[in-house]
């Protein structure tokens, strides 16, 4: 993928990048005779399409602006809902961002209650590609935690898998940052994103969350980015390279 998009692409590359499918599936789509042009049913997967063309995919329109794909870090602070609205009028992260943004996605989600890296992106594919488990995209977090059980001895069992009613977390890495009488920090990586995952698993050893941090999505580092800021980053070529290959599977 290149920073720079052509104005005219493969129908199956603008599934892809649409989100529909990788581009190999895409090609299955085609073929099957499921995806039409202008009206018309293509059967070809090469066939070039341009923004002024209406694609449809099994009846339904297909939107994908010809436009650089884009990436943001936002500084998601405490008392936002990440989510364009909330029925009872809490404030979310939408209302932090400039106006003049434009349409953009949220990668993944952190509660109400944390706060840290959140990334944004124009791209559908891309949010995909960052969010799904297989991909194994590392996250980090520094966590503050209170409770009586913080020793490398009680978090052993969470390093190495563990199942708390009845789900089962993937194994995590974690270091004691700093450790006092009855408080300390953590900070943790995982490649899941299970709900609140990090909380449930550290209360299953008598560890309560205080203060949850995120300063690490894949390629991506809070660094010293201020709380409630958002700055636009360069996509490194380590993930375009990442996501073309994932595009063809």
């Amino acid at each position: 993928m290149s920073q720079k998009e052509h104005h005219n692409q493969r129908l199956s590359k603008f599934l892809a990048y649409a989100g529909i499918a990788s581009r190999r599936n895409s090609e299955k789509l085609i073929t099957e005779g499921r995806v039409s042009v202008n009206g018309l049913i293509v059967l070809n997967p090469a066939t070039k399409v341009s923004e002024s063309d209406a694609i449809f995919y099994n009846g339904c329109p297909v939107k994908h602006e010809f436009i650089k794909s884009r990436i943001w870090l936002y500084h998601k602070v405490v008392g936002e809902i990440c989510s364009d609205s909330d029925p009872f009028g809490k404030r979310t992260v939408f209302d932090s961002f400039p106006k003049n943004l434009g349409k953009v996605c949220l990668v993944g989600r952190l509660d109400y209650n944390s706060e840290g890296l959140l990334l944004l992106t124009n791209k559908g594919f891309i949010k995909r590609y960052l969010e799904l488990p297989r991909n194994q995209v590392m996250r980090t977090y520094r966590v503050k935690v209170w409770g009586q059980n913080l020793n490398d001895d009680t978090l052993e069992p969470i390093r190495k898998g563990t199942t708390v009613s009845g789900i089962h977390y993937a194994p995590m890495t974690i270091d004691i940052l700093k450790k006092g009488p009855k408080t300390g920090w953590l900070e943790i990586s995982l490649t899941e994103g299970k709900n609140r995952e990090i909380r449930k698993v550290l209360q299953s050893i008598g560890l309560n969350v205080s203060k949850l941090i995120r300063i690490r999505h894949g390629n991506f580092f809070l660094g010293k980015l201020g709380r409630g800021k958002i700055k636009e980053v360069l996509i490194p070529n380590s993930l375009s390279k990442s996501l073309d290959r994932s595009l063809e599977k």
